[in-house]
This record gives structure tokens, C-alpha cells and sequence, in this order.
């Protein structure tokens, strides 16, 4: 279960770089009674990220987000709690669905902000966005649909990872000392027309243009419209175990482009370039694999690694060996020059999204949303909200009002 991509500069130029080893993580602090409240504070989990306890009011902006979206997304996390957020889960079904400002007075009370840095002293990360695509296609290959989106092959093998994820690939040498490897790769499987029609034969649906295919790989899920106007949602099912490798930075080092690379400018050097856009997708070997279902009426967002669906502008995708999922978080950033400062819950993985103070905004679906994710690239900052281990006085109404103004 993941999520998709539309993905510029940040994806597109970012996205293959390898993230570090992180250090062992600072060994948390004992609990200690919070001076302003006089109430036990839960220490910080062993996570990848040094971290202070501040106030509220050190959040840049935490007045002046409307709660737009935040009890919808955090309804979701509550379906698949950290243990931590048991407590706090259950004491906000009293809060009303409509009420922001109760529900920032809620999070005043049982969440305490943390500020987070890189191990190596960085207080400043990266946040890009990504969104849902939605493509024409077809459940038949035909002429005018003849890329595929490839369904899970019956020989991937999934095995828990040591992050908390999923390690995929195919056994190779069968007995008692079969190993893992990546499956095949990109350019593996467009040099070996057998293997393609193998993996053809569990195609879940098929698409007009092979750039489409990349970017619903990216993306990680997508919308399919098709002839008889039905729509399809394509949700992430897993991938071939190899690492994402961007090809805008393929153009980039092979002199195809220079300075700033997007989707647009892809696909328009792929329409000048058609013998070369071949070269170009095998650069990248990550392959991602689909499911398909019917959308149905009311339909949420694509489901998240979480396995919640997500929320626009609120959920964030994150790495999942430096922040556990379903993590709290304030996020102070900008788009397009203007200040970006708002809750946001870790509900999401991807491929590319690696390291310490790394985040990707999900932007919601269709092309103005696309728009929007492709224009966020911007440094930003993080405050984790974890939970108290005992609540904080409720703030006065007085200042609950004053804070959502």
C-alpha cells in the first residue's frame, strides 16, 4: 500500500540519491514534569532524530492553521494507533467532528511538541509533494492502450524488513539456502520479450504512454479513467526490490537537459527523442506493481502505508527506519515563496523519500493537485507531537478561541 508521485525537481533530482546511515539515536531523556503544566511528559521514542521539548507557541504558525482536514486524518491514524496514542485516541471521540477549535485545544492538551534535528545538528530538512494522477486507460491491451500496468507477479516473494517494512524480490536457488534477490529490473524486463509477455498476463489494466506508466510508478497509485466512463483506483501492491534512480538525473549527467528538469520538460524530450526514451526509463529499475479496484461513490484518498486512506494536506509520507508511522507532526515550510505551516500525520512510505527531516506533502488527486506537488521543494522544519503520558490541563476557552484566529 502506498501512494503516488507527480513529482519534479524533488522526485525527479532528489529522489535517487541514497540516504545515509543514520547514527544510533540519542538515548531518551527519563520523564520529567513539564514546568508550564506540572504534568509527566512521556519521553521521546529511539528514533534517528534529536529532540527537545518546546511549548506550542514555538510552532511558527500553530494559530493560524484553520484545522482544515486535521480530524479527518486524524481519525484515520486512530484506525492503526501507536501504542502510545491509545489513550489520546480514545478521549478525542468526545470531541466534536466540526469543532476546530476544540480539537486544537485537544492537541494542546494531550500532545507535546518536540523539536527535531538531524543527529548532525541540522535543524532544517526537505519537503516535496505528491499527489494522485489520473490516466485514460483501458482493461484490454488495444492500440490506442498498449503499455502495461503490471499486476503482482506470482513469484515475488515479500519478507518483513529490518525498518518495519516489507523486503521484496524473488528466491533464487531453492532448499535450504535460497536467498533473496531483487527481481528483475526495468531493463531487464524490456530486453526479454518473454518475461514481458509472463508479466503481461497479470496486467491489471494498460495505458497509452509509457511515460504514464513511469509516473503512476513514481507516484505509487493513481486514478484510471476508462471508455465507458467507470473509474479504477490502482493502489500500490509492491515493487521489484531494486532502488529508485531518477531520470530527470539521468538527463541531467548525460547532457539530454540542463537546469531545472519537471515532468513536463520529460515528456517533451520524450516526444523530440523517441528512440532514446527507452534508455532513459531503464535507468530507472525500480518497478512498481498494482492492484486495481472499482472507485466507489465518496471515495477517501489512496490508502497509505499506513494503510489509512490519506488526506490532503495533511498526510505526509516519511522514513519509516527514522519515524514511526502515525507520528504527529508540525511542519513549518513554504510554496511558491509563501509560509507553509501546518499538522500533518506520517501516514505514508516512499521509495524515495529517505533520511532524517525528509517529508512528502500528499496533495490530493487530478491535475491541480499535480500542479501544486510538482511546485513543492522547499527546506523545512520539523516538531514531532507526541503524547503525554498524563494530559495537560484543558487551555481555556479564551485561549482556544484566541488561537484559532
Amino acid at each position: 500500500m502506498r501512494r503516488l508521485r507527480l513529482l519534479l525537481l524533488p522526485l525527479l533530482l532528489l529522489a535517487g540519491c541514497a540516504a545515509p546511515s543514520l547514527p544510533p539515536a540519542e538515548a531518551p531523556p527519563p520523564a520529567a514534569a513539564s514546568a508550564a503544566t506540572g504534568v509527566l511528559q512521556a519521553p521521546p521514542p529511539s528514533i534517528g532524530l534529536t529532540l527537545h521539548a518546546v511549548g506550542f507557541d514555538a510552532l511558527p504558525g500553530w494559530s493560524a492553521d484553520n484545522f482544515a482536514g486535521v480530524w479527518s486524518a486524524w481519525r484515520a491514524d486512530c484506525t492503526a494507533p501507536q501504542p502510545a496514542q491509545v489513550a489520546a485516541c480514545a478521549a478525542s471521540r468526545t470531541v466534536p467532528d466540526d469543532d476546530r477549535d476544540a480539537q486544537r485545544a485537544f492537541f494542546m492538551q494531550w500532545f507535546q511538541p518536540w523539536q527535531a534535528d538531524a543527529p548532525g545538528g541540522a535543524a532544517s530538512g526537505l519537503v516535496t509533494g505528491y499527489f494522485e494522477p489520473v490516466y485514460d486507460g483501458a482493461l484490454q491491451r488495444s492500440d490506442e492502450f498498449p503499455v502495461p500496468v503490471y499486476g503482482e507477479p506470482a513469484d515475488l516473494v515479500a519478507r518483513p524488513a529490518a525498518d518495519g517494512g516489507v523486503q521484496r524480490g524473488r528466491l533464487v536457488d531453492a532448499g535450504a539456502h535460497a536467498s533473496l534477490q531483487p527481481y528483475w529490473s526495468r531493463a531487464q524486463i524490456s530486453a526479454d520479450a518473454q518475461l514481458q509477455a509472463t508479466l503481461a498476463r497479470h496486467a491489471v489494466a494498460w495505458l497509452h504512454s509509457p511515460l504514464d506508466a513511469l509516473f503512476l510508478q513514481i507516484q505509487g497509485s493513481g486514478l484510471l479513467r476508462l471508455p465507458d466512463g467507470r473509474m479504477l483506483r490502482l493502489s500500490y501492491a509492491g515493487d521489484n526490490g531494486w532502488p529508485y534512480r531518477s531520470v530527470g538525473r539521468w538527463l541531467l549527467d548525460h547532457g539530454k537537459l540542463r537546469g531545472t528538469v519537471t515532468m513536463q520538460i520529460i515528456r517533451a524530450w520524450a516526444e523530440l527523442h523517441p528512440d532514446e526514451v527507452q534508455t532513459m526509463l531503464d535507468a530507472n529499475p525500480r518497478v512498481v506493481f498494482f492492484r486495481a479496484a472499482p472507485l466507489p461513490a465518496g471515495a477517501g484518498g489512496p490508502r497509505g502505508a499506513l494503510g489509512v486512506p490519506l488526506t490532503a494536506l495533511r498526510s505526509v509520507a516519511v522514513d519509516r527506519s527514522v519515524l514511526p508511522l502515525g507520528t504527529a507532526l508540525w511542519l513549518d515550510t513554504t510554496q511558491g515563496g509563501r509560509p507553509l505551516q501546518r499538522l500533518v500525520f506520517a501516514q505514508d512510505v516512499g521509495g524515495a523519500i529517505k533520511g532524517p527531516l525528509r517529508a512528502d506533502l500528499f496533495f490530493g488527486t487530478g491535475v491541480d493537485a499535480g500542479d501544486a506537488a510538482g511546485r513543492m521543494q522547499s527546506p523545512g522544519r520539523f516538531w514531532l507531537l507526541l503524547p503525554r503520558t498524563i494530559p495537560a490541563p484543558a487551555p481555556a476557552a479564551s485561549t482556544a478561541v484566541a488561537a484559532a484566529h
